[in-house]
């Protein structure tokens, strides 16, 4: 497909937010940074190097552009106009227009909340201390794993079985949105990194990118982390003989017959000790385990309370929960 070759010096603005779409462009060498305006500040989305391509949502939905985009570095860009396109999809099956229409239409939805989230969070950091802690215990926890899930969404690329993003441009976008310290954004990262949540390696143009296997682990733990609140628990995390228990019951669980499975706190207690485990609080602590989630329930047995839970369920608890602890444990709220 012919193009329109052009050379953009640095911080040469190649469009703006709110702009008529005039096509899509290919990074033919240098790089592009990604960014919208909130009072008066450049807020970056994301950075991109050369092979890759921006505005290629416009050519489907001829919406507005939804962010903007100056060169970082001198750069030069191919422009593949609206009018060049709409010449290619006539030699396109119909249906697949359609489709990556419909994609289109999504992508912009996840946009539009992410402008949105973007709003929020900088008018709720708005004169802020940095590093301060403000609100309910995960407060801003919650709110951060919630502008990281949407970017992701939006700015993250399929690696292999992986979706990676930019280490540099998360960091910078979640330490711009909350007015935080930046050394507070790194450890929330280092505390998902050491989790094993996320891992670190480098993209083919030598950036640091995140990766993680799938996106619903994200969105798992902010959701274990508002049940968890709701219950009004006595702390804002389980201790950790709570956590030996549930680790105990998941691997009594993996190892029975049924899905469904519950054990007495007597067997618990027992298996805790062939684990090495100290189990002196657990009878104390099992309370705390009551509203922690639908996945665990303290039950009635014939010897007294009990542990209730699923084979297919409890590893995902037991996960959330040792990272709910990290988190509070890390001072991060």
């Amino acid at each position: 497909m012919a193009g329109t070759n052009k050379v953009l010096k640095d911080g040469t603005v190649l469009f703006r937010a709110g702009d008529k779409s005039d096509g899509m462009y290919l990074i033919r060498r240098g790089e592009v940074r990604v960014y919208l305006e909130q009072d008066g500040k450049e807020v970056q989305l994301a950075t991109i190097g050369e092979g890759g391509m921006i505005g290629e949502m416009a050519l489907f939905d001829g919406a507005p552009r939804s962010a903007s985009v100056k060169a970082s570095q001198e750069c030069e860009v191919t422009q593949i106009s609206t009018e060049d396109f709409a010449k290619l999809m006539k030699q396109i099956p119909k249906w697949f227009v359609s489709l990556m229409s419909a994609l289109s239409s999504r992508l912009r939805q996840t946009n539009d909340r992410l402008k949105k989230l973007e709003s929020t969070m900088a008018g709720s950091a708005a004169g802020a201390t940095p590093g301060a802690s403000k609100g309910k215990p995960f407060q801003n926890i919650i709110r951060q794993l919630n502008i990281i899930i949407l970017l992701w969404h939006k700015d993250g690329e399929k690696d292999g079985k992986d979706w990676t993003i930019q280490k540099a441009s998360l960091e910078k976008a979640l330490i711009e949105l909350f007015n935080e310290d930046p050394e507070k954004i790194k450890a929330l990262f280092e505390v998902l990194v050491k989790q094993k949540v996320l891992t670190t390696r480098q993209d083919s143009y030598k950036n640091v990118v995140f990766a993680m296997a799938g996106r619903g682990a994200l969105n798992s733990l902010v959701a274990a982390i508002g049940t968890f609140l709701k219950s009004k628990p006595k702390s804002p995390c389980l201790s950790d003989p709570a956590l030996d228990m549930l680790r105990t019951l998941e691997r009594v669980a993996t190892t029975a017959p049924y899905d469904s499975t519950t054990v007495a706190l007597p067997d618990l207690i027992k298996e805790g000790k062939r684990g090495g485990m100290t189990v002196i609080l657990w009878d104390k602590e099992i309370d705390s385990l009551q509203n922690a989630g639908e996945e665990v329930r303290v039950v009635k047995t014939s010897s007294g309370q009990g542990l209730r839970t699923s084979k297919k369920e409890v590893a995902a608890f037991v996960r959330n929960h040792e990272l709910i602890a990290a988190l509070y444990k890390a001072n991060l709220s």
